[in-house]
């Protein structure tokens, strides 16, 4: 049989059944073994046995475990042979006579090596891999790991025999790229395998016997058409095919495949549908350019086509494999010098150049590629000093991009800017940029020293000096100043003629003798452009600091934690705006869910003030330390507004429960509470002091009560005593402690609980009310102090009473002439209103006392667990049931406390309804704040009192000039409208009003107030929601935001932006202060909240509707750009839009 390796290897089907006749196949694979381990070019000569292999080979499937194991250790060892004779041959140099023989073995050996490797690629063990033995059976793993064997003895023989000189046995080209491809065609088989490929020694040789076949066998173009195959149809190769071509560069210095691949990639069509082709084509790259760099940079100018690719993914790879480059340069750049080197810098320059050209793609993931790679870049021990101002400009811009993702990561490459900044040899790392700013004036006025002056600007600045002197001569007619300035323009023409000439050569010889060394100089110049480097670089990261305080309050939690740890580095490196983002950050404690790692934002603030204001030196001692961190604290309470404490004080009770805030702190802030000074008048910062410390230590009280008890005579001797008269801001705060010394288990009891040194406390407290004070924080004095009394004392309502009777004697019945009456009776006024309001709280606070007594007593009499101690009592209450009690409630007040015979409020109702009324007899501004109040807070008593001055209240609302006031009466409506909402109902349309008031503190206060009555379902809205949308293009910007939320809060629920649709669009479409464009952004606003398709269907019906019934061009205008505005769209839509204005002008 002649055998023509070529008719043989296309005639091969591995998917056909091949069937094996031979009926002893243990003693037909004995014989041929026998006859080809004695020689192994025996085929050659005996057909039989050659025919019998083929058989058994290309039956190889049909074989058992055992013959397979045979006959497969059979060939590989028979072409190892074969391989090792020929090469030792060849290397003798006596071959000529044995070239045939050789070459008839190498072709039958390897014909078989071929049909056996592709039957071991064939089997399927994708259900095996990687499982264990338990999972997958021990038979399974048992013949997976045969096939492993099998295969690593069938490529280890195929390389010893490619890494022979082939080409004196096969001289032709084709007859060699036939033999090869006997090898590389099943490889590639075996590599579409992700299992097999997971085995690191069969990977290698499969590695191995590619790379001899492209270097030594001319196999490139072959091999170069399989890898754009393997990128395109396996998504688990794009990794091995870079490890490959990166092998092949770096062992056996072929670069030619590498830079035709990626040729041939740059060069490729992908559909717009195809996904996998680009992904795959991506990873390689990506992959690649981790491995080998270098041969990415040699084909750029082809790979940075693929930037020009419309598909994201392409792109996202080529950045990040200039990132990648650049890495390499770099690191390598030490290793290179002259000429590489200054090549090197070039190519940097160009990376980075398009590196940041992507800052500005399309594309977000693209965005964020690029800021990665250069987060990457800047990670590295290189200067970059223009490139890194460049760098800090550019991402303080792209913090305003739109995506969530691109901005996270502008935070960190502004971080890794400013953690490896470029100014630390002169001044340490620290970026304060004052003291940049003025060593920048310093070198600039040193470097002005240095520059000569012409004798023309000496004299003109001696003039300017001997104006200054005599500012008199300065004062000249208008007239006279004409002829100055056109005497000094003609003077100016005429230089030449003006200078002296000798004296220019005098002062040129004196300035070059005076002149410094030219080192100096270079030296001064130099200074002044570090200084103004850094200074540049400072200005940038303030501007970035500012926007991202404004991130803080980012939807995406990620983004807000980036924000914290952006702001806590640039706090540690001395920029100083940073301290207004960090105070923002306390408003984060109300945050609600976690990042992607699972961290929610509360916890990470608290680490967060935990590094900035609780961790002291560790050198300190146990004291210094409490005292540092004790300063800190007090440090946060300054210039704190109310928003600010509240957030603070949340966040100091979690840190104190968390026992981050140890005992000394707080002996510490008792002690600069209680620290008194040898002057009568105390420093500016030891008032700041000892007001910080109660303010923290209240706040610390409303987690542990105890603190507040163990510092009680201090409170009484301080800020209830001189200190307290002196600073009433001082005891303000230390009424808000004292509503704390209560402990939380006693408010859950069912009776009142005595404390401790009551009496002595109340007194304090009744001393500070009465105090007759003309200063306007006293009204925020005695609302705590009344709050405080209704906390602690057992018979609250009585010790207000005496308060009360006190209080109106002094007013009515006083003879102090050094008191005015009208502050003292402001303030009487005051006290009612407020004594009013917390009798209702106590009242009510009684009545769930009583509820809480009754079921408890009820529980036990069930239980037959009834106490003797208690028995009248539970026996009493027993009789009484809750529907009665709260009638009782209600009764006293609404008949008792403002209309009863022995009730003291009721002799305050006509006085402050008379007050109010006639405000031109008592035109006092204070006076009527403090009346309008207490009726405001009387009215919030009884519906009856209510119902009797609404319209006075209402009126004053509308034409009062003071702001305070109608803010006042803003509020008080709104809480009317919860008490008796029957009432107020009507005259909500008043509130809305205030949206548009004159004052914007006004505005600010009834959108609060309108917010939480609307989201809290108080009111119904009825067509006012269009008043509300206008504040969104309100000009001041708390305002507006409020607003947004808003809208965003009732989005929620139940479909009310889709249901008031039509009617806000009504109220501004006829709304003639409003301008068209702002209109168009409210709609294009509110229509992001009507997301449902079957929503936008039924609004563009409504409108088609509403645009035939369109009066005027205006009209139309508007309904057809909230038509276009919908995302829905359908052919009418679009007819009407186009046919529509015609209409409308026919009817005109």
């Amino acid at each position: 049989m002649d055998f023509n390796l070529s008719t043989y290897f296309n005639a091969f089907d591995v998917d056909k059944d091949y069937s094996v006749d031979i009926s002893d196949i243990d003693a037909k694979l004995e014989s041929v073994t026998n006859a080809i381990a004695n020689n192994p070019d025996s085929i050659n000569y005996n057909t039989d046995f050659f025919e019998d292999l083929i058989e058994l080979t290309h039956g190889y499937r049909t074989l058992d475990g055992k013959h397979q194991k045979q006959l497969g250790y059979l060939l590989t060892s028979s072409f190892n042979a074969v391989g090792h004779s020929y090469k030792t041959t060849i290397d003798s140099g006596d071959f000529v006579d044995s070239l045939d023989n050789f070459k008839s073995s190498l072709e039958k050996y390897g014909y078989l090596i071929f049909v056996l490797a592709k039957h071991l690629g064939k089997e399927d063990h994708s259900k095996i891999a990687g499982k264990s033995k338990s999972t997958a059976g021990v038979q399974a793993v048992a013949k997976w790991k045969s096939n492993c064997f099998s295969v690593e003895d069938c490529l280890t023989s195929i390389v010893s025999v490619l890494d022979t000189d082939l080409s004196k046995v096969f001289v032709t080209t084709p007859e060699r790229d036939l033999f090869v491809e006997l090898f590389t065609r099943p490889i590639i088989n075996l590599m579409e395998s992700p299992e097999r490929m997971k085995v690191v020694s069969i990977k290698l040789l499969i590695f191995k016997a590619i790379s001899i076949s492209v270097k030594f066998h001319g196999h490139a173009n072959i091999i170069q058409h399989s890898i754009i195959q393997c990128l395109t149809y396996y998504v688990h190769l794009p990794n091995y095919m870079a490890e490959l071509l990166h092998i092949l560069a770096e062992e056996y210095d072929y670069m030619v495949l590498t830079e035709e691949v990626l040729r041939e990639i740059s060069q490729t069509q992908f559909n717009s549908n195809d996904t996998n082709g680009p992904k795959a084509v991506s990873e390689f790259l990506i992959k690649l350019s981790e491995l080998s760099p270098r041969l990415i940079l040699k084909q750029m100018s082809s790979t940075a086509q693929l930037l020009d690719n419309s598909n994201q993914t392409l792109r996202c790879s080529v950045v990040e494999a200039c990132g990648n480059i650049v890495v390499d340069i770099i690191k390598n750049s030490g290793e290179e010098e002259g000429e590489d080197g200054h090549n090197g810098s070039q190519q940097v320059d160009g990376l980075l150049d398009l590196l940041q050209e992507r800052f500005l793609d399309q594309n977000p993931y693209v965005r964020t590629k690029a800021f990665q790679a250069m987060t990457k870049v800047t990670g590295l021990k290189v200067k970059l000093t223009e490139r890194r101002q460049l760098m800090m400009m550019l991402a303080v811009r792209s913090l305003d991009d739109r995506s969530t993702l691109v901005r996270r990561n502008v935070m960190k490459l502004m971080s890794k800017l400013v953690l490896t900044h470029q100014f630390t040899a002169a001044h340490g790392s620290q970026l304060g940029y004052s003291f940049w700013k003025a060593r920048l004036d310093e070198a600039e006025a040193e470097l002005q020293k240095y520059l000569p002056l012409s004798p023309q600007k000496k004299a003109t600045n001696s003039q300017v000096e001997q104006k200054e002197s005599n500012p008199d001569d300065m004062e000249v007619d208008e007239e006279d100043r004409d002829m100055d300035i056109n005497v000094e323009d003609e003077d100016d023409m005429n230089d030449d003629s003006s200078v002296n000439h000798d004296e220019l050569n005098a002062s040129m010889i004196e300035q070059e003798q005076n002149l410094p060394d030219r080192n100096v100089l270079l030296r001064a110049k130099l200074k002044v452009n570090y200084y103004r480097d850094a200074v540049d670089f400072i200005e940038a990261i303030q501007k970035g600091t500012e926007v991202v305080s404004r991130l803080l309050f980012s939807k995406n939690r990620n983004e807000a934690i980036d924000s914290m740890n952006f702001l806590v580095l640039a706090d540690a490196y001395g920029i100083e705006n940073s301290g207004e983002g960090i105070r923002r950050m306390l408003h984060l404690v109300w945050s609600k869910g976690s990042s992607d790692e699972g961290k929610s934002v509360p916890s990470h603030l608290i680490d967060c003030y935990k590094d900035l204001f609780l961790t002291a030196p560790a050198t300190a001692s146990k004291v210094e330390k409490a005292a540092y961190i004790a300063k800190n604290l007090i440090g946060l309470t300054h210039n704190a507004s109310v928003a600010d404490l509240a957030s603070l004080e949340k966040l100091l009770g979690m840190m104190y429960a968390e026992k981050l805030i140890g005992p000394e702190v707080i002996k510490i802030l008792w002690q600069l509470y209680s620290f008194e000074t040898e002057d009568e008048e105390s420093p500016e910062s030891v008032i700041d002091s000892r007001r910080g410390s109660i303010i923290i230590l209240g706040m610390f009280a409303l987690e542990d009560s105890s603190i507040v008890v163990k510092g009680l005579d201090a409170l009484l001797t301080i800020g209830l005593g001189a200190k307290g008269k002196q600073d009433l801001i001082l005891a303000k705060y230390t009424c808000v402690a004292l509503q704390r010394i209560v402990p939380p288990s006693a408010k859950k009891k069912t009776t009142a609980v005595k404390i401790a040194r009551e009496d002595e406390f109340i007194e304090k407290l009744k001393e500070v009310i009465l105090d007759y004070n003309e200063e306007s924080e006293w009204y925020s004095v005695a609302e705590q102090a009344i709050g405080a009394i209704f906390q602690t004392a057992t018979q609250p309502e009585e010790v207000c009473s005496e308060i009360l009777k006190k209080k109106s004697v002094a007013v009515f019945k006083g003879d102090n002439s050094e008191q005015s009456q009208v502050i003292s009776l402001s303030q009487l006024l005051f006290i009612v209103g407020h004594v009013a309001i917390k009798t209702i709280v106590h009242l009510e606070k009684l009545e769930a006392q009583f509820k809480k007594k009754k079921h408890e007593a009820e529980s036990k009499k069930s239980n037959n667990e009834d106490e003797e101690e208690e028995g009248d009592e539970l026996e009493m209450i027993g009789g009484t049931s809750e529907d009665d009690f709260t009638d009782a409630v209600v009764h006293v007040k609404e008949r008792e406390l403002l209309y009863g015979e022995n009730s003291l409020l009721a002799r305050f109702g006509p006085l402050v309804k008379e007050i109010c009324a006639n405000n031109k007899n008592y035109d006092n501004r204070s006076l009527q704040r403090s009346a309008v109040l207490c009726m405001a807070k009387l009215m919030c008593v009884s519906s009856i009192y209510c119902e009797e001055n609404l319209p006075l209240l209402i009126t004053i609302m509308e034409k009062s000039d003071d702001p305070i006031t109608r803010c006042n009466c803003v509020l008080a409506l709104g809480d009317m409208a919860v008490c008796f909402n029957n009432i107020v109902d009507e005259s909500t349309d008043f509130v809305y009003r205030r949206l548009t008031d004159e004052s914007m503190m006004v505005q600010r206060t009834c959108l609060m107030t309108v917010t939480f009555l609307i989201l809290a379902g108080q009111v119904k809205v009825k067509g006012q929601l269009s008043s509300m949308a206008k504040c969104l293009e309100n000009p001041d910007q708390g305002i507006s935001d409020m607003c947004r939320l808003f809208f965003a809060e009732l989005a929620t629920k139940d479909n009310a932006i889709y249901n008031g649709f039509i009617d806000i669009f009504s109220g501004l479409s006829n709304d003639e202060t409003l301008s068209k464009d702002a209109m168009k952004r409210i709609i294009k606003f509110l229509l992001s909240f009507i997301d449902k398709e079957r929503h936008q269907k039924q609004l563009t019906e409504k409108l088609l509707a509403r645009l035939a019934k369109c009066q005027s061009e205006s009209q139309w205008d508007d309904v057809a750009f909230v038509l276009g505005a919908i995302p829905y769209k359908n052919d009418t839509v679009t007819s009407a839009l186009e046919e529509g204005y015609k209409m409308v002008s026919a009817r005109q």
